[in-house]
């Protein structure tokens, strides 16, 4: 911790908050210092606050002396959006891990940012959390609304701001702010900018959700795709039959960049309703698949919570092999998915890196995995290059970047979206006049 505000900054915080909850030792630091997407950033302290009271203290001071603050909950982002990569303070939300209240018979449950998936899941037991995103139940309530975080579910319960209905914020000048519907249509507009603001317009504290009830009846499919051009078809009959799909993934590359070798793209498919209903819809989708001599088998019932493996496998073989991963989120029209997966795999061969290519045609959800060394200075480059290339392609096609994960460290800028940027700049400015909430994430200042 060289620089003289954060010193003066963290010893105001660790004689307010205790010096128990402020983290100053290399190792402590060093295990802040990365997230999911492998990139390393190493903070100047930590502070660990345990209630709404200590994280407006530490904005506050942070902002009196021009010190980024950085909030964290569990690491699990894909882009780099808990690293503090214009140093500062990690700010771990984890400890503020309390259900404020709940309505077990209106789903309605408000719990503090640190609350896992995981343990949302046990408070209302015909109720469940649709937005689990690293598949394991890790990532945090805070995290996942400030990321407008989705997951292969999304097609049926949409993303994270879509279970929203109030948000508790600490500003940057460390003043509370609670939004929350019923209300005015305004407080809408107010929480969808708050949701997906990834931590630079202000730190979430708590949140009040909405969570669905649990589906009566599942089934669910793993298919083989000799081509990923037929799950369009496939999804085409989906809706021609208008199936209720929760979720449709598929996995391209998958199989040669990780098991050197198989099929083109595998997939996971679930349908979900009453009983009667997900009968009627397997039988039908069968026979489609048998027609199209696409190979498929059902998956176990007991199997189906955790259904969603290959995106999670993903990430292990690449800690396996020692590779860091750089994921470009995007959301094209679904129409136009195919020539995102191409532009992908042209970039992949061109920059010679190897790629994952994760998509959900319900969505026109598509997630870019390039796998690279993080030792190797050209091929940290290279995959820079790659990441560039495919967020302008992205935006000629009319699509948006950085959909279901946030954008992160790839950052919009002015050519690709001026309109977006523009506007949200000018917030930015009026709401964080020092740029201190986790600064470099998003927009470019």
């Amino acid at each position: 911790m060289a620089e003289e505000p954060a010193v003066k900054a963290v010893e105001e915080i660790a004689s307010q908050l205790g010096e128990k909850q402020v983290l100053l030792e290399d190792l402590d630091r060093s295990a802040y210092s990365y997230d999911a997407s492998g990139i390393q950033a190493i903070p100047s302290a930590v502070v660990r606050p345990s209630d709404i009271e200590d994280v407006a203290f530490i904005v506050e001071t942070a902002n009196k002396y021009s010190v980024p603050v950085v909030p964290r909950g569990s690491g699990t982002s894909l882009v780099g959006g808990p690293l503090p990569i214009e140093g500062g303070i990690v700010i771990d939300m984890q400890m503020m891990d309390r259900v404020i209240d709940k309505d077990e018979y209106s789903g309605l449950i408000r719990v503090e940012a640190g609350v896992k998936v995981l343990d949302l899941n046990k408070e209302l037991p015909d109720r469940f959390m649709p937005i689990n995103p690293d598949g394991a139940g890790f990532s945090t309530v805070g995290g996942l609304v400030a990321e407008d975080a989705a997951s292969p579910l999304s097609a049926k319960y949409g993303t994270m701001k879509d279970l929203v209905i109030g948000l508790e914020t600490i500003l940057p000048t460390g003043e509370s702010l609670m939004i929350e519907q019923p209300g005015p249509p305004s407080k809408w507009n107010t929480l969808g900018l708050l949701a997906g603001s990834e931590g630079t317009l202000g730190i979430i504290t708590s949140a009040y959700l909405r969570l669905p009830m649990k589906p009566e009846g599942r089934r669910a499919l793993r298919i083989e795709f000799a081509d990923v051009s037929d799950s369009i078809t496939v999804q085409t009959i989906v809706e021609r039959e208008r199936m209720d799909i929760v979720g449709f993934e598929v996995y391209h590359n998958y199989k040669e960049v990780l098991e050197e070798g198989g099929t083109e793209a595998i997939s996971y498919l679930e349908m979900a309703g009453r009983e009667e209903c997900v009968d009627l819809w397997s039988a039908r989708l069968g026979g489609a698949l048998d027609s199209m001599d696409i190979p498929y088998e059902e998956v176990d019932a007991s199997k189906t919570d955790d259904l969603w493996i290959e995106r999670r496998n993903l990430y292990e073989v690449a800690k396996k092999r020692e590779s860091a991963i750089k994921v470009v989120s995007m959301r094209v029209h679904p129409h136009l998915v195919r020539d995102a997966i191409q532009e992908i795999d042209r970039t992949g061969s061109r920059m010679k890196l190897p790629v994952v290519t994760v998509f959900d045609p319900p969505l026109g959800w598509v997630m870019a995995v390039f796998l690279y060394d993080p030792t190797s200075e050209k091929e940290v480059e290279r995959t820079e290059k790659a990441a560039q290339n495919i967020i302008g392609r992205t935006i000629s096609l009319g699509g948006s970047v950085g959909f279901g994960t946030g954008v992160g460290i790839n950052r919009i800028t002015r050519d690709m979206d001026e309109g977006f940027v523009s506007v949200l700049s000018r917030v930015k400015e009026a709401l964080d006049p020092n740029w201190i909430m986790n600064p470099g994430k998003l927009i470019e200042r």
